[in-house]
């Protein structure tokens, strides 16, 4: 089986498992998503990996190999994937270079505003902080040097606003978000050409906004005025339609989730269920992936062998070529 058909299969189940666990609350299980992700990140180093032959009265044998011909397919998906992989390194050199273009905040005010927010969450090492001009939300960005990216009209908030902006993005990097949507991107760069991984990906980003928002009221913000400030914050993002658009690679916090859906979640709490429905899901989907990467069925010869039912490209090109009647030579 193909990493394309392979891949679609296993996507089905993964999102059908993800959509069912996010009826009741669309930021619940986040973990989930992420697990169906990795599963589909690594699904083309399983199909490398020796696989085990398994006859039709159940015996085992292992360490047989897939064909060696290249077929068509492989070549489609390596051209696809390499094209994908170069935008996402051409997106992380446009963001260096974004961020090169913003300023540094120095002033007392905003570094007192951060060093209460990282107290507040426990963030130990403070990234730095910077405005750029055109930007419409607050993003947070870089992987191993995080930077956070407060927009030109930030200095006119109130400090409640400013503090629980930085809170939010402060609570990105400590749930690690961006090394999760960095993933995630690779991911649909392996599978480009399933909407599926596409899809679980937004949703992925959308439930990293909810969980963020809910991580920021655990730590000790409190509800309504992190409502009230998340409220201003997307306002001035939509008033802001000249704004340029940013690379990808950031969280932002007025993106991703509608902006009701966050505040009600806030206010009335959660309701995403039980978590071993979801734990079998994610069970499930790994246990499908490994099935249809590492087993393959064989077929039993005349003297008892278990033999796989994949052929070598000579031997399918042997069978093509032979005669189908050759009682009459």
């Amino acid at each position: 089986m193909n990493i394309f058909l392979t891949s679609l299969l296993i996507s089905v189940l993964a999102a059908a498992c993800i959509w069912l666990m996010g009826r009741r609350d669309p930021g619940g299980r986040p973990w989930l998503t992420v697990i169906c992700l990795a599963v589909l990140l690594l699904l083309p180093a399983l199909t490398l990996l020796p696989k085990w032959h398994i006859d039709l009265l159940g015996s085992v044998s292992s360490g047989g190999s897939a064909a060696t011909s290249t077929p068509w397919w492989l070549f489609a998906w390596g051209v696809g994937t390499g094209l994908m992989l170069l935008r996402i390194l051409t997106n992380h050199l446009a963001l260096r270079k974004w961020v090169s273009e913003s300023s540094v905040l120095n002033s007392e005010s905003w570094k007192e505003t951060l060093h209460q927010s990282a107290v507040m969450l426990g963030v130990r090492g403070l990234p730095e902080l910077r405005m750029k001009t055109g930007l419409s939300s607050p993003v947070v960005t870089g992987l191993r040097s995080p930077v956070i990216l407060m927009p030109h009209h930030a200095s006119q908030w109130s400090v409640d606003t400013q503090k629980m902006a930085i809170l939010h993005e402060l609570g990105h990097l400590q749930r690690k978000d961006l090394w999760v949507r960095c993933a995630a991107d690779i991911a649909c760069a392996l599978h480009w050409y399933n909407p599926l991984v596409w899809w679980m990906r937004a949703k992925l980003l959308s439930q990293c906004e909810y969980a963020c928002d809910a991580h920021v009221i655990v730590s000790g913000a409190h509800a309504r005025d992190y409502v009230r400030a998340l409220c201003d914050v997307v306002e001035n993002a939509i008033s802001q339609p000249e704004a340029a658009a940013r690379p990808c690679g950031v969280c932002a916090m007025a993106d991703h989730a509608p902006l009701k859906a966050r505040v009600a979640r806030l206010i009335h709490g959660s309701s995403s269920g039980t978590p071993w429905l979801a734990a079998i899901a994610a069970a499930l989907t790994t246990a499908t992936a490994l099935g249809l990467t590492l087993v393959r069925p064989a077929i039993i010869s005349e003297g008892g062998q278990s033999e796989p039912v994949e052929y070598s490209q000579k031997e399918i090109d042997l069978r093509h070529s032979a005669n189908p009647f050759p009682g009459n030579d």
